[in-house]
């Protein structure tokens, strides 16, 4: 019975993203288990996976006991489990494992995939970026038998390191029915937004790097006061985005959802998507708004072109120009017959994905234990 080992830097990303993966697995026969910081506590991820582990990670490179204590507790985990194949996710859990096992034997040493979702040195990155994180992932690809990227910009950069195997997979996939086949929709008076408003939507965390101010002041240049913006979500910056609405003027449109377990309803409820972003891998909060057929306003960043060239019903912008922006807002996009097909399930869909990891597993186990350099995509 192979043995899966899948490790990430916290058991909110294994339950958000990977369980549906793991389940795959299970009805294979295989053992799947899962390690993370915090998934002691986790109850989808004690239910799904086999055993559980927690590790401490930082995020922090700058701590080196805590990286000493997690490069120590993650080689434990896998000397005594004696995996097949240990699958890392986000940057720290994934630099720290690999160099936790590049020294194993090989008679110890699984066959390790990592895979990225959405590398630091992304094009248009501060240079600190590049020069810190760059010349990390290219020597850790030496210890990777299969890199796997979400979008096409990660793809043509992985192909120049030097993992044995190279794999384009289109995110972790999504349950594109869920979203497609919605018909209720949330309760807009409950949100504070009038039934004639014309109802932009963001999901994500409120934080700098998902850019909802520059919506907020496109949205006081537009000049449009029937236009209002909810944002599901929490973050640091709650209080910092309602003050910036107050002192644009637009305070009374801007309406603060906090995180909801009621998407699908939510985005019936919409108008429009807009996701501002400055650094993405494959945001799910844009599959999820284009599986439910609405209309997109996006910034032209990786990832987001790639949903963007898959789902027509789609306007991008160049980050920081407001004046485009607030002129496609101006514009009120309507849902149309271009998003009526949702996204492509074949492409983005739960089953693919699952199906396509098993089918990379699968493989990887049968390979030679050197492997060869192959780039590829699914």
């Amino acid at each position: 019975m192979p043995k899966l080992l899948m490790a990430a830097t916290t058991a909110l990303t294994l339950r958000s993203f990977l369980l549906p993966h793991a389940r795959r697995m299970k009805t294979d026969g295989w053992t799947v288990d899962g390690a993370a910081s915090g998934i002691l506590e986790d109850e989808a991820c004690r239910e799904t996976f086999s055993s559980c582990f927690d590790v401490e990670w930082v995020r922090d490179p700058r701590c080196a006991s805590a990286l000493l204590r997690s490069y120590r507790r993650i080689r434990q985990i896998v000397r005594a489990g004696r995996y097949d194949i240990v699958h890392v996710h986000t940057p720290v859990a994934a630099a720290v494992t690999r160099f936790a096992l590049k020294g194993l034997s090989p008679a110890e040493r699984p066959k390790i995939v990592y895979t990225a979702h959405g590398f630091h040195f992304y094009r248009g990155a501060p240079l600190k970026n590049r020069l810190l994180f760059y010349p990390v992932e290219k020597y850790l690809s030496r210890f990777t038998d299969l890199l796997i990227t979400i979008n096409s910009e990660d793809h043509a950069r992985a192909r120049g390191f030097a993992a044995k195997r190279v794999e384009y997979m289109p995110g972790v996939g999504i349950d594109t029915a869920r979203f497609r086949d919605c018909r209720a929709a949330a309760d807009r008076g409950a949100l504070g937004v009038p039934e004639d408003a014309y109802m932009l939507l963001s999901a994500g965390e409120l934080n700098a790097n998902k850019n909802h101010a520059e919506v907020l002041r496109a949205l006081a240049k537009a000049d449009d006061s029937g236009i209002h913006y909810v944002i599901a979500g929490e973050g640091p910056l709650r209080e910092e985005l309602r003050n910036l609405a107050e002192r644009l003027g637009i305070g009374a449109r801007l309406h603060l959802a906090g995180y909801r377990h009621d998407m699908p309803e939510l985005y019936r409820a919409a108008d429009c998507f807009v996701f501002p972003s400055k650094r993405e891998g494959l945001p799910v909060a844009l599959m999820e708004a284009a599986a439910s057929g609405l209309p997109l306003i996006c910034s032209r960043i990786r990832g987001n072109t790639d949903i963007a060239a898959a789902y027509p019903d789609c306007r991008l912008y160049e980050s920081g120009d407001t004046e485009v922006l607030a002129g496609l807002l101006r514009e009120r996009p309507k849902r149309s017959e271009k998003g009526a097909c949702g996204l492509p399930e074949e492409i983005f869909g739960i089953r693919a994905a699952t199906e396509s990891s098993a089918r990379l597993y699968k493989e990887l186990l049968d390979s030679g234990s050197s492997g060869s350099l192959t780039e590829s995509s699914i």
